[in-house]
């Protein structure tokens, strides 16, 4: 069985002192210090909406002899975090709840963040909640729907319990938008699409390139690290021209690929080529050649 390794438990009352001081409590310790720098920073975003969602919204005054304080917790198992947090609400808030939530899950990320983007941009009264801006923040850092139950203890009130799991091994997107000097990248493990397309004679070409290898360097941990099964991700190199200073940085670009290959992973490029143009299709059997391993080559089909 994985062992669990609790980061964050703790029952009882939550104002801002005391977010806080577990939020100062949280950085100190080994579990959350060693998870990845990325999954830390989603964690930790996710771990303070929930608290102040719960200091804002939980009820304070319970009827006398009738009292149950909100709880957080939160723990590294295997290549899952898990977040799990309850507090008492209103039976008459429920509907409201369920009703934000349900249409958060139903959300894919591309919309959700179209809509936190609509939400923000708006004058948020400060008697308002934000239309539920802290269950949107929660599952775009998550990536996962928000699971929750509602338990009714009676005199009106029902235990309100959220559950959210972060996949502990997760890869950030990487989209740049072309430009005239520039190509498109659009990196996205999560849809295994990986493109980079256009013209490459960028202004800045060091910072545009070390952007991308950097990029690459992430995702080869990634895939080293994760044990998913996955499909193979393919690199698709679709230049319509690239200049000497360029040329560099694709080629060593394409000895990263050949690095994570020889180790066994899954991943390869495919060169995009007009079917007139033997020139692209040449400088493409030739970093081929010096990356040491064998692309495809796709010839576009004429628009």
């Amino acid at each position: 069985m994985p062992r669990s390794e609790i980061f964050l438990d703790y029952t009882g009352p939550i104002n801002h002192e005391k977010i806080d001081l577990l939020l100062k409590k949280l950085k100190r310790t080994q579990g959350f210090t060693g998870l990845p720098k990325t999954t830390g920073k989603r964690v930790y975003a996710i771990l303070v909406e929930c608290l102040e969602n719960i200091s804002k919204h939980s009820i304070k005054n319970y009827p006398s002899g009738f009292r149950k304080h909100p709880f957080i917790y939160a723990s590294d198992k295997s290549n899952i975090v898990q977040i799990k947090t309850g507090n008492i609400v209103y039976d008459e808030r429920k509907v409201r709840l369920a009703k934000i939530l349900d249409n958060i899950n139903m959300m894919e990320q591309d919309d959700l963040s179209d809509l936190y983007e609509e939400i923000i941009n708006k004058e948020i009264k400060p008697e308002s909640n934000g239309a539920g801006l802290g269950f949107i923040i929660m599952k775009l850092k998550s990536g996962n729907k928000i699971d929750y139950n509602f338990t009714e203890t009676g005199n009106g009130f029902s235990d309100f319990v959220i559950q959210i799991l972060v996949n502990k091994h997760t890869m950030r997107k990487l989209f740049i938008e072309q430009t005239t000097n520039s190509p498109k990248v659009n990196f996205d493990p999560e849809k295994n699409i990986f493109e980079i397309s256009g013209e490459s004679r960028p202004h800045d070409v060091v910072g545009f390139y070390t952007e991308i290898m950097n990029w690459f360097d992430d995702y080869s941990s990634h895939i080293r690290s994760s044990q998913d099964v996955r499909e193979p991700a393919v690199f698709n190199l679709d230049f319509e021209y690239f200049n000497s200073s360029s040329a560099k940085y694709i080629l060593d670009f394409c000895k990263q690929i050949a690095a994570v290959r020889s180790k066994g992973e899954n991943v390869t490029v495919k060169w995009h080529h007009e079917a007139d143009d033997l020139d692209m299709l040449e400088v493409g059997k030739e970093m081929a050649r010096m990356a040491k391993f064998p692309f495809e080559y796709v010839q576009k089909t004429s628009q």
